[in-house]
């Protein structure tokens, strides 16, 4: 059976000394049933994971965990990948971060596009849901067995983030009549490692913003005939872009 994995902040890794939080340790000794001298892997969500063995379990020590051996990139994609996706209302957006983590994606930006139905007015409350996205994110790279945890941008507006986009990478946008087939639109691509996809809200986008992202280089692309909710097409379109860029095998 495969090592469980935990997260440790890198300024508690300290050489071969690992130090778990109260959190980490009450899953690894009531949850996970584990003991000192289990194996287990540490992950700091900077893309280092640290291979070892439980050294005590007790919160008032210093050190949890010494590392034997360290792994560069555990279950990472080579493509660096973004998914600006538009932000819903309730609680979905924390599935889009949740499957959208286990895929691979590097990046999650929410959208508050001009059509969202999702407002944030309160600087209070978006704080507190950036925050809740962080553990979703979290414990979804843990399962997922990765030691990158993506990052969560504070939303913004289209025009925003197709401004910070680089332009060189692979910039797609998706919307429901405009644009080629995905797998047309990927037959040309070469070798990308820096990929960027743009996912409208509920209503979708306006005229003005799929024509602003067309100005700053992204390509259209439809996924059919079908329209997705935007919590079901964000992970969709990151796992058919990988699979096509050989992430996924």
């Amino acid at each position: 059976m495969d090592a469980p994995i935990f997260y440790a902040l890198p300024q508690d890794i300290v050489g071969d000394d690992i130090r778990l939080d109260k959190d980490e340790l009450h899953h690894a000794s009531k949850v996970m049933r584990l003991s000192v001298g289990s194996q287990v892997i540490v992950i700091d969500g900077q893309g280092m994971a640290y291979r070892g063995e439980l050294t005590s379990l007790d919160g008032r020590s210093s050190n949890h965990v010494r590392c034997h051996s360290t792994i560069r990139n555990l279950g990472e994609t080579m493509v660096h990948l973004t998914l600006a996706s538009g932000l819903s209302t309730g609680h979905k957006f924390d599935s889009v971060v949740q499957k959208g983590t286990e895929l691979g994606v590097k990046r999650f930006v929410p959208i508050l596009a001009h059509k969202s139905k999702a407002k944030l007015d309160d600087n209070r409350r978006a704080e507190k849901r950036l925050t809740r996205l962080e553990k979703v994110a979290l414990a979804a790279a843990k399962q997922s067995r990765r030691s990158f945890i993506p990052q969560i941008s504070h939303p913004m507006s289209v025009s925003e983030f197709i401004e910070q986009t680089d332009e060189t990478g692979l910039n797609l946008i998706f919307h429901p009549s405009r644009g080629n087939q995905l797998n047309q639109e990927l037959e040309s691509v070469g070798d990308v490692r820096q990929v960027s996809l743009l996912v409208g809200p509920e209503s979708g986008f306006t005229d003005e913003e799929v024509e602003a992202a067309l100005g700053r280089g992204f390509r259209p692309v439809s996924l059919g005939n079908r329209v997705l909710r935007t919590e079901t097409a964000g992970p969709v379109v990151c796992a058919l872009v990988l699979n096509q860029l050989g992430e996924m095998s």
